[in-house]
């Protein structure tokens, strides 16, 4: 008898360990990494074997449950195991740094975080019919019906019932189900299926070599079908059988029908096969063989260097925008292919995704598979079988592309590693760059970070020495940096302007389009408005979930950005019942409008959240623009990352200032990062670029510094702060949120592990507890909310504490290790 250790797939703190059960003889193959279905609290669900063992060492393993009472694991999910020995260690690795579950980490390495859809079904309960309640009609209806067609689900009975006649039961399921689950005459049962579903094609599959014999001697009256044989016997190869596809076919101009005949008269077989998707198939490839110059040749000897010795290292590849770091990543890639080890390139957006998929095409072909959210599932596991077999080895996607289950990774690549879309949101609240750190020692492979505003942090250790520092100081083909001006929207509005875009903003968008030229501004804000606000009482219309400001968007909606609550726009102030609501603010839509007003000459395309909901939507929007369909791409900060477009030869960035007042000690940090960034898309062809940046702080450090695009400047002084108030890279932090419905539980919850924390490190220097205070949303459906900071100078110590503290598997409490704002 075997006993497996078992992680069930449930993203709930509360259920944190591994729970033992039977294996059947018909598993006995099972081990450590497969996905199985178990009975868990009533029902079946999907769950991660981590170990199995013998049953008569289960007290080794912890068991100490009487054998007989555990249950029995129902099924495997696949026919081989999901998880390697690898990928296992990392996310119990990652598990304990991240304060979270095994299992929540290993669910990250699936398409949808689950292989299974589990369905709840209902099943009749033999030798029932004696009782009393199957004698109103509908009860009985209701159960015969399940009696004869075995467990269904809740809609298909509904249906089965309505076309049976019995209307009445039909419309009174849902009580009907629940009184007889009541009197034990009908039970609940789960069923699993696959979520995604194989991608299936129909073949003309001809074995034996066709001769001219053969096309002589078929029918002269079957012409189509002589034609058809002719075809196949140019196509085919000296002891290769033929396959074609019905579709490959048809396209040719052949018929089913027509096919059938070739069949019927005993040329080959019409069979099936399975399909590997590829979204990105009919991506064109522009990436061409260019020669490296001096910068790029340096950078990619270090990297190969490094490949060779097969051990762990971090490189940052720090380089000006339109230094050429895609050109490095490709030929760092195309050496670790040569070694017969994966690669994984990562890019902060999805929207990028599409652009370093035709660069890396012409290097690579079909050795390329993408991964990202936008995807099915169905696309990403065959994206994952191509890996998996062999097919593919170079996997480019957003941070989840990171858990591909890929073997002998020997690269990682994080482009713009900057970039705050790397870490994620929800629980677990992981960074990409500490995921990817973690698979290269693992792999014994190079990490690759690249950026032209390298994070604070990752700059400091490359300074330092613990990463090699790779750098390109010069664009391609000397190509100077763009001009970047300000303007002063204080002066603006002094003199009488209030429109969003100002004089010298307006100059350069009048003068870019007399050039016939293009353009991008960047706004950071979606929507038509800010904010709606009563003008009488000063009510903002707030979430009723967060009670953040609803944002107005031009259709007529109120929308909630952080919750995805919509809401009308109301009539009157819900709070004093004025009818003088006001919109304040301007949102992507707004400018949009303004625009059109300005020049209305001008093709506008607008980029943000809500233009971009479809799967290719993005690059469909940017191939518009390259191919000059547009003379100016409006949007968010999307529109800021990565991009190259040659004929962009002017930028303008509203609010570039807009976060500096944010509570967050890397405010600064984002202003320069969006003005450099966003200054960067422009005069990367020919044409020197131009910038403009509208601000109302022009004399900020921040600000002041990324207009003259000086990023070593900006480092020195922003140093000093970070330094002074023990903030991050001389600091790790960790926030803690504390939620209760009470508001006073939530804040004692939050000043008792305060008070633990400082007896346990008595003023330790390098351990430091701010707070607690009202989190950001200090209110969230229903829940109060107060945050606690941790600064520490030995996060293995505070994590040590906090597991003690019984912090990780604690509901009320939600940990951010290394969060992105503090407020």
């Amino acid at each position: 008898m075997l006993i497996a250790d078992v992680y069930i797939n449930i993203p709930v703190k509360s259920i944190a360990q591994a729970f033992s059960y039977r294996v059947p003889e018909s598993l006995a193959k099972l081990s450590a990494g497969w996905r199985v279905l178990v009975p868990f609290g009533g029902r079946d669900i999907e769950g991660f074997t981590v170990c199995v063992y013998p049953a008569d060492r289960r007290q080794e393993h912890g068991c100490s449950y009487p054998v007989e009472k555990l249950k029995y694991i129902k099924a495997a999910v696949d026919e081989e195991p999901w998880f390697s020995p690898l990928m296992i260690k990392a996310a119990r690795w990652l598990a304990d740094f991240y304060l979270c579950s095994a299992g929540e980490m290993m669910r990250l390495f699936m398409p949808g975080k689950s292989g299974l859809k589990i369905q709840l079904q209902y099943e009749a309960v033999p030798d029932m019919e004696d009782n009393m309640l199957l004698m109103v009609d509908v009860y009985r209806q209701a159960y015969e019906a399940l009696l004869s067609a075995g467990p269904e689900r809740e809609g298909e009975l509904r249906r089965q019932l309505a076309a049976e006649g019995n209307q009445d039961a039909a419309a009174q399921l849902d009580n009907i189900l629940a009184g007889l689950l009541k009197h034990g005459v009908v039970r609940r049962v789960y069923g699993a299926s696959h979520r995604a579903t194989e991608s299936r094609e129909s073949y003309l599959s001809v074995e034996k070599p066709i001769t001219k014999d053969d096309i002589e001697g078929l029918d002269k009256r079957k012409k189509a079908q002589r034609r058809l044989l002719s075809w196949l016997y140019a196509r085919q190869q000296p002891d290769e059988p033929l396959a074609i596809s019905l579709k490959e076919l048809q396209q040719e101009g052949f018929s089913r029908a027509v096919v059938s005949g070739l069949t019927d008269s005993g040329f080959g077989a019409v069979r099936q096969r399975r399909v590997l998707r590829d979204s990105y198939r009919d991506f064109a490839a522009t990436g061409r063989v260019r020669e490296l110059t001096a910068e790029q040749q340096r950078a990619v000897a270090a990297v190969d260097e490094q490949l060779a010795s097969g051990g762990h290292r971090t490189f940052l590849l720090y380089g000006v925008t339109g230094s050429g770091k895609t050109q490095v990543y490709i030929e760092a890639a195309r050496r670790t292919r040569e070694m017969g080890r994966s690669v994984v390139v990562l890019v902060p957006e999805i929207a990028l995704t599409g652009q370093v998929v035709q660069e890396f095409k012409g290097y690579f072909g079909g050795d390329i598979v993408v991964m990202h959210s936008r995807l099915s599932i169905s696309e990403r596991n065959d994206a994952i079988l191509r890996v998996r077999t062999g097919q593919a080895g170079v996997i480019i996607g957003a941070r989840s592309a990171l858990f591909t289950p890929a073997d002998n990774i020997g690269l990682i690549i994080m482009d713009e590693e900057q970039d705050s879309s790397y870490k994620q949101d929800e629980s677990p609240r992981y960074h990409a760059r500490v995921v990817a750190q973690k698979l290269a020692e693992l792999h014994g492979g190079v990490l690759l970070l690249g950026s032209a505003t390298p994070s604070l942090e990752t700059y400091y250790h490359a300074r330092r020495g613990d990463y090699g520092l790779l750098c390109m100081p010069q664009r391609i083909g000397s190509r100077q940096l763009p001009q970047v001006i300000s303007a002063d929207m204080r002066q603006e509005l002094k003199l009488g302007r209030r429109s969003v875009i100002s004089l010298p903003l307006q100059e350069l968008i009048a003068d870019t389009l007399a050039r016939h030229e293009q353009m991008i501004l960047m706004l950071n804000r979606r929507g038509f408005a800010t904010f709606v606000m009563c003008r009488s009482c000063g009510e903002a219309i707030k979430c009723p979930q967060c009670t953040m400001p609803l944002v107005f968007h031009r259709d007529g909606r109120l929308l909630c950005h952080h919750c995805d609550i919509q809401a009308p726009v109301p009539d009157v102030c819900p709070k004093c019942g004025s009818p003088y609501i006001k919109y304040f603010g301007s949102g992507t839509e707004k400018l949009e409008k303004e625009l059109a007003e300005l020049v209305p000459q001008a093709r506008i395309i607008r980029m943000d959240r809500d233009t971009t909901t479809g799967k290719f939507a993005h690059t469909e929007i940017l191939d518009k623009f390259r191919r000059k369909e547009f003379d100016i791409l409006l949007g968010t900060q999307m529109v800021a990352k990565g991009h190259d477009i040659p004929s962009v030869t002017a930028v303008g960035i509203l609010s570039a200032d807009s976060t500096l007042n944010m509570p967050d000690f890397r405010a600064a940090e984002r202003v320069f990062m969006l003005i450099t960034q966003t200054a960067g898309r422009a005069g990367r062809g020919d044409v020197p670029g131009r910038v403009v940046v509208q601000c109302y702080n022009p004399g900020h450090f921040a600000v002041r510094t990324g207009i003259e695009q000086d990023y070593e400047a900006f480092f020195r002084e922003e140093m000093k702060l970070r330094k002074a108030l023990f903030n991050p890279p001389f600091s790790r932090i960790i926030k803690l949120v504390f939620q209760h419905e009470e508001e006073e539980k939530a804040r004692q919850m939050a000043e008792k592990l305060k008070e633990d924390f400082q007896r346990e490190f008595r003023d330790n220097p390098l351990q430091q507890a701010a707070g607690p205070a009202p989190a950001m949303m200090a209110w969230l459906r229903g829940v109060y909310r107060f945050s606690l900071l941790i600064r520490t100078g030995d996060i293995e110590s505070v994590l040590c504490f906090l597991r003690r503290q019984g912090v990780e598997s604690d509901m009320r409490v939600m940990v951010d290790i290394d969060p992105l704002t503090t407020s």
